[in-house]
């Protein structure tokens, strides 16, 4: 018998869940190039692990979402405009 993995660890909404590049154009839809050209626009805000140059970037998963919802168009009729 196998032995079992450990459950993983509840997310705690206070605690940002941070995305690597590749995995925030994954969840945006878009290609690694595009999401770099929002990147260096300002559009997506990263976080730098480390003082370097080159340092590693992580991306907040709620930074996505808030971009998402301030894309949103509001439907204007049909039955799901208000």
């Amino acid at each position: 018998m196998a032995p079992s993995r450990p459950a993983p660890a509840p997310y705690h909404p206070i605690v940002p869940v941070l995305l690597e590049p590749w995995e925030a154009a994954v969840y945006l839809g878009l290609t690694e190039d595009g999401l770099s050209r929002l990147i260096r626009d300002g559009v997506i805000p990263v976080c730098k692990l480390g003082g370097r140059p080159r340092s590693r970037v992580r991306i907040r998963k709620s930074d996505l979402d808030a971009l998402i919802e301030a894309s949103v168009n509001p439907a204007t009729s049909g039955p799901l405009a208000k």
